[in-house]
């Protein structure tokens, strides 16, 4: 079963929140997380690439970024669910 959009926010807030945590003496770390944050916060389905886009990026400082990831699956019932309204 796969998470719903609104879930996979969640979650991936709360993870922003512990790599944020985890990185409090790293200043690009922190403004990342805080650029994310906001971003993930007025998220809709259709502009989840340019928000995967920055975590790509994002990635680049840590590799913790990754674990925000939905899976393919979770993408494609999004998607598929947002053609449907």
């Amino acid at each position: 079963m796969t998470r719903s959009f609104s879930q996979w926010k969640a979650e991936a807030a709360l993870r922003l929140l512990a790599i944020k945590a985890a990185h409090r003496d790293d200043q690009e770390v922190i403004r990342t997380v805080d650029t994310l944050v906001t971003r993930l916060h007025y998220l809709k389905v259709r502009d989840l690439a340019s928000f995967l886009v920055l975590v790509h990026h994002a990635a680049t400082l840590t590799e913790e970024f990754l674990l925000l990831l939905p899976s393919q699956e979770e993408v494609r019932e999004w998607f598929s669910e947002e053609g449907e309204e």
